[in-house]
């Protein structure tokens, strides 16, 4: 996965040479070449295997996006989770309006990201990010988001996604750091560093049994291997938990990786654990969710997740990823009352797993079509808000760069469900009042990106 804030010191190419760059970019997507070739060469160099060393910015830089999208689905219910994720009701959403102010640090590798080709950088340097949100992409942070009075009873919140201090140590092959609340680095879909831009509207299931973000310290070292091996590095973080500012235990939880890319930086392996004791406390269950387990003895109750993604791009029109995970809670031993829908409290160890497909198929420089079909087993119906039972999904979109910095995105997706209960339709929380086993949904969306 690339970071959509990594830049290289430019050296001299022709147009043939820039194409062929653009569209070696793996695993995002990109925006119109027109206006962008000084600024944004090196970025691409380095991801086609260049050999210069990641440059940040000595400046303050600025960026913008705002996102609306308008979705359906194809029965009489508004309800259109978890096809939708953070949109619950049909209708038109502003999912974003935000700002963000970022330092980038010259490394030549980065946290949650992995290592890039090149040469260390000699001397140490660091950086900053801080996002500003409104809008109903809205996982909050328990301790920070839940506590300002301005979103009580708002479906649009204002929040801080992000704030974090970040760095480079020319420890090894080049060490870096981050220290903050940042986006989670386990999963596919990790919210960002390459958001903007996702390749699809909705999400897949994944996405929606991964934590989000994290408040906590991890650093990444690129591990001392022949460059014939390709590129090798290891993580390590030490966080609050997920999506939490305030723990409710003494213990932390560790996040740790392996990534791999090839010498031709075409194939990337990412390898991304998280581990720790996740337990609710009996009336609070914001800080735990959407995995809600009490024990009444104060006994320590695990959780964990594993994903492996595997990415490759075949040639300049045609690339991939498969993503794998595998998520256990611990159970415990206090049952949720007759108000709470089953299943709100996990009261046996739970599991989840499954897989996703991603392909991406860009016959023209502004124009990309995706699809991604689904996989997803919950064993023991352990989200507080799902039935267990198997799910599957076929997501088909369109990307279209209208011109520098719009994107337009029609999406179709499929859902089919095979279980005990009905997680389509009715209302939230589906695992209690939903009414169809199957759905359709189909959105359209547009973001305006914009960088100072």
């Amino acid at each position: 996965m690339a970071d959509r804030s990594i830049t290289l010191r430019p050296a001299q190419f022709n147009d043939s040479d820039l194409d062929q760059m653009y569209n070696c970019l793996i695993g995002i997507q990109r925006h119109s070449m027109k206006k962008k070739r000084s600024h944004a060469l090196a970025f691409f160099t380095l991801l086609c295997g260049g050999t210069s060393t990641v440059a940040g910015a000595n400046d303050i830089q600025l960026h913008s996006r705002i996102q609306f999208g308008a979705i359906t689905n194809d029965n009489e219910s508004e309800n259109v989770f978890p096809s939708g994720f953070l949109n619950f009701d049909e209708g038109i959403n502003l999912n974003r309006a935000e700002l963000i102010f970022e330092k980038v640090p010259v490394s030549n590798i980065k946290p949650r990201i992995g290592p890039f080709p090149g040469p260390k950088p000699k001397q140490a340097d660091w950086g900053f990010e801080i996002d500003l949100r409104y809008g109903e992409d809205a996982a909050i942070t328990y301790g920070l988001d839940d506590e300002l009075d301005v979103n009580e009873e708002n479906e649009r919140l204002y929040l801080l996604p992000q704030w974090f201090l970040n760095g480079y140590l020319p420890i090894g092959r080049g060490f870096s750091w981050i220290a903050g609340s940042w986006f989670t680095p386990v999963g596919y879909e990790i919210g960002a560093p390459v958001d903007p831009p996702t390749a699809f509207y909705t999400h897949a299931y994944a996405f929606t049994y991964q934590p989000v973000k994290h408040v906590g310290m991890m650093g990444a070292l690129k591990l001392p291997l022949s460059q014939a091996m390709g590129s090798w590095s290891a993580g390590l973080g030490i966080v609050q938990g997920w999506n939490n500012l305030q723990d409710n235990n003494d213990d932390k939880t560790l996040i740790f990786d392996l990534r791999w890319r090839s010498p031709d930086f075409r194939t990337w392996l990412d390898i991304e654990n998280i581990v720790g004791h996740e337990q609710s406390e009996a009336g609070v269950t914001d800080q735990t969710r959407p995995f809600n387990a009490v024990s009444t003895s104060g006994e320590k109750l695990l959780r964990r997740m594993h994903s492996v993604t595997l990415t490759h791009r075949f040639n300049r029109s045609h690339r991939m990823a498969v993503n794998a995970v595998y998520g256990f809670q611990e159970g415990g031993d206090l049952v949720a009352d007759s108000n709470n829908p089953p299943g709100f409290l996990i009261t046996e160890d739970s599991r989840w797993y499954g897989a996703n497909l991603n392909y991406y198929f860009q016959w023209h420089e502004n124009r990309q079509l995706g699809v991604r079909a689904e996989w997803f087993r919950d064993q023991q119906g352990a989200h507080a808000l799902l039935p267990e039972g198997i799910y599957r999904a076929l997501t088909m979109n369109l990307s279209w760069w209208v011109q520098e910095g719009l994107r337009i995105r029609p999406e179709l997706r499929y859902d089919h469900y095979s279980g005990p209960g009905k997680p389509f339709g009715g209302r939230v929380p589906t695992v209690f009042f939903g009414e169809e086993k199957e759905q359709w949904v189909a959105s359209l969306d547009a973001t305006w990106f914009y960088s100072l």
